[in-house]
């Protein structure tokens, strides 16, 4: 009886968001070091992908605080399995995915918020890992189908130090495959340059 207020109350109050938007950007700035570059390319407003490679635990909440708008995480629906995971995930506005499957569930609420004109936050590779995983395809498919563009971020580290680089929007052209293929490249490519 008690969650759906809570859950409520934590997520369309959205301060809960902006609460642990700035406690995670103090703890990185103080413990870790933070250098952002390229925040001008992200627009003002708009439905818009930000696609970036994961490599930590942290890069959720690394790269969230520095779009400087909010950002609406995709994220694996075993998160939300426990009451404080769903409260949790809910009040950060993230939206449950399966992994083992096409989830038109998930995509079809990733599409309604990009046509509410938010920022939904895309791993492209799908899952975290240190090397160079084949990117999927999930970013340009919703860039392609929401009509919006993708912002492409890298995130690394240097010893404790966080750098992340945002790229130049690229724009998702017709709803071929071949053209959703090229995009999933060229996002790819384009973060890896970022990261130099």
């Amino acid at each position: 009886m008690w969650l759906e207020p809570l859950i409520s109350f934590l997520t369309y109050q959205r301060w809960f968001f902006y609460f642990a938007r700035y406690s995670v950007l103090g703890y990185v700035r103080l413990f870790h070091g933070l250098s952002i570059e390229g925040q001008e390319n992200i627009p003002s407003k708009g439905g818009l992908i930000v696609a970036a490679n994961h490599f930590s635990s942290l890069d959720p909440p690394v790269l969230g605080v520095c779009v400087p708008r909010p950002i609406d995480y995709m994220a694996k629906k075993e998160l939300f399995d426990t009451t404080f995971g769903n409260i949790l995930m809910q009040g950060l506005i993230a939206f449950p995915v399966d992994r083992s499957k096409a989830d038109m569930t998930a995509i079809k609420e990733a599409l309604r918020r990009l046509q509410q004109g938010r920022v939904v936050g895309i791993f492209i590779q799908g899952t975290r890992n240190a090397g160079d995983a084949e990117a999927l395809n999930g970013a340009a498919f919703l860039a392609q189908r929401g009509n919006v563009p993708i912002v492409p971020a890298a995130i690394w580290r240097k010893g404790r130090r966080f750098y992340v680089r945002f790229g130049s929007p690229l724009q998702a052209g017709d709803r071929s495959k071949e053209t959703m293929q090229a995009l999933t490249n060229a996002t790819m490519e384009r973060i890896h340059e970022l990261m130099g």
